[in-house]
């Protein structure tokens, strides 16, 4: 298949709304939710980072296994959209329930983890599949970057739904918990979009049934460019979820100080950050057909981690009110942002290809396996760093400085990222070269 119809990409793109939109909208919001720094608290924050990284560390060790899975079905409705099918109205299931604490204390925070527990295990049973479909459904680096690109602005716009409903809902008056749902609700229909539209290649080659998980994990590894990748890509993710999940704090603290509405800003800031994003993927998409992906990725990845640096900075420099210096920032945040949209699912996709030349197997699964256990780790070990830091080093003291410091904690580390991605070997449009 050398090109996927665009009505088609659109249609799968519609996919990563349930992708972005729960994961966006629980980090953000699960610690003012449970644990406002001022207000009614229903969890502790410390046990909340704990539920979040037991959560997050089930989805991360469920991946491989679901790869595997999903690499090797036989399932009439295809590979992946099997898992698709079964999938959409459990993970939606227990999203709602995690909004919609009726305990508190230790006794909510196991209830929370059991939540944390089964979506995130959904998620895995679900996004991995759908992800897999990537390289199967397009062939070419430059039909990759137009399908991830297209999916990329649908990531936005979960992103988007998941900050702007609950900055108008909040606004209104409706409780936090039927946001959660709706949130819920709109996941479930995103994946069932992708179901009804988009079909499988028959003709792709199986993976046979004594190749077990062991070696599929140990081939995986043997690849030297997925390898450096993965490294890189860790520090990403931990730097972009600490930020995200510590935001709501940084803002009731450093930004607007004393607001009782800073909730709404949240949302609204958020969805500054996803505009300027949409704004300036075309100079990604530029800038990476010119230069490569490789190029691409260091460069708008190492800017990302120096705007969120500057954020330590908020109200510091003479320049406009907090707001606007916040404003000013994610902006320019946008332009980095699109590092994160756009190419990692492309970047994998060509090392899937690589993979493909020494093994003879189309492996979607396993490797986007891997990456998901990977990635979760730092993703969940950001929200119990986050959960330490809170309760353990700014509440004893009020000091100011802790929550800034959150800036620079999840800037340094991406900018960490675009340091290491330098020593990545990666090979682009392999499969094209190989048919000319």
């Amino acid at each position: 298949m050398d090109g996927l119809p665009i009505n088609k990409k659109i249609l799968y793109g519609f996919g990563q709304i349930g992708v972005t939109m729960p994961a966006f909208f629980l980090s953000t919001y699960i610690f003012v939710f449970y644990a406002p720094l001022h207000g009614r608290v229903i969890v502790d924050s410390y046990i909340i980072g704990v539920a979040v990284l037991v959560g997050t560390l089930v989805q991360a060790f469920a991946n491989p296994f679901i790869g595997q899975w999903s690499d090797k079905s036989t399932s009439r409705l295809g590979r992946r959209r099997f898992f698709l099918l079964t999938g959409l109205f459990p993970i939606a299931l227990f999203y709602g329930l995690i909004w919609f604490p009726f305990l508190s204390g230790v006794t909510m925070g196991i209830l929370l983890a059991l939540y944390l527990i089964g979506f995130n295990f959904l998620y895995a049973y679900v996004v991995l599949p759908y992800l897999s479909l990537i390289p199967e459904i397009s062939v070419t680096s430059k039909d990759r970057v137009i399908l991830t690109t297209i999916a990329s602005y649908f990531s936005i716009v979960g992103i988007i739904l998941a900050s702007l409903l609950p900055s108008i809902l909040l606004t209104l008056n409706v409780p936090f918990s039927y946001i959660g749902l709706i949130v819920a609700i709109l996941t479930m229909l995103s994946f069932l979009i992708v179901f009804l539209s988009i079909k499988e290649n028959p003709e792709v080659k199986r993976i046979p049934e004594e190749y077990t998980i062991k070696e599929a994990i140990i081939q995986t590894f043997k690849n030297r460019t997925f390898d450096r990748y993965i490294l890189s890509y860790l520090f990403f993710q931990f730097g972009f979820y600490f930020f995200l999940s510590s935001l709501g704090y940084f803002i009731e603290n450093v930004v607007l100080p004393g607001n009782v509405h800073y909730e709404a800003y949240i949302g609204l800031l958020t969805l500054i950050a996803v505009l300027s994003t949409i704004a300036f993927s075309p100079l990604l998409v530029f800038y990476s057909r010119k230069h490569g992906e490789k190029s691409a990725f260091i460069l708008f990845t190492a800017i990302l981690g120096i705007v969120l640096v500057s954020a330590f900075f908020v109200g510091i420099i003479p320049f406009g009110t907090r707001i606007i210096q916040m404003i000013a920032i994610m902006i320019l945040a946008g332009i980095g942002l699109t590092s994160y949209f756009i190419l990692p699912n492309a970047i994998v996709s060509e090392i899937i290809d690589e993979d493909e030349l020494t093994t003879g197997y189309r492996r979607e699964g396993m490797y986007f396996g891997i990456q998901g256990l990977l990635e979760r780790i730092p993703s969940g070990l950001s929200g119990y760093v986050l959960g330490a830091w809170i309760s353990y080093l700014y509440l004893p003291t009020n000091n100011e400085v802790y929550i800034r410091s959150l800036a620079l904690i999840g800037g340094l580390t991406i900018i960490l990222t675009s340091l290491l991605f330098i020593r990545v070997p990666l090979k682009e449009n392999i499969k094209k070269m190989q048919r000319s």
